[in-house]
């Protein structure tokens, strides 16, 4: 039976066009970059390995940010949808509501969503795709995948892990 793993994480968005929202075009599509970091944006290559993270209650994360440009900063929801690739059963999709940070740049941002897993031993060892949408209050939106490769984090003892 195969191992079930989910997890919540995010998007980043990365557009041409200057400022937040890009000015007064219809709705559209965004573009988007996928990062990590708990405390400041860092961003992801496929194939690169990333720490969970002990969480307080007990469960594993990864630690994931986004950074997007074209999208309004308030008012944004986002979901996202992790799975062990070859393992369809592991799917799992978490969605919310937060409010991206203006950053002088012209771009937005947001830092510190804890991509859950259920079952982090299930997904050592393996690819797990993160996959991000955001959705701005006026439709437009943004997608955006990373393949990575969860790993232990270093400072955490194998009598901890799961």
């Amino acid at each position: 039976m195969p191992c079930s793993t989910s997890a919540a994480g995010l998007v980043v968005l990365l557009g041409l066009a200057p400022g937040c929202a890009g000015g007064d075009e219809a709705p559209g599509q965004g573009i988007v970059e996928l990062g990590t970091g708990e405390w400041r944006f860092e961003p992801l290559a496929d194939g690169q390995e990333v720490e969970l993270a002990h969480g307080a209650q007990g469960g594993w994360h990864l630690w994931t940010s986004v950074r997007t440009l074209g999208l309004e900063p308030e008012g944004v929801e986002l979901e996202v949808t992790t799975t062990v690739l070859g393992d369809p059963s592991s799917e799992t999709t978490s969605r919310g509501r937060i409010e991206l940070a203006e950053l002088e740049d012209g771009r937005c941002e947001f830092i510190g969503w804890p991509a859950v897993l259920r079952e982090p031993a299930c997904a050592i060892g393996h690819t797990l795709r993160v996959r991000g949408v955001v959705l701005d209050a006026r439709g437009t939106v943004a997608t955006g995948e990373r393949q990575v490769r969860p790993r232990w984090g270093s400072d955490e003892t194998c009598a901890g892990r799961p």
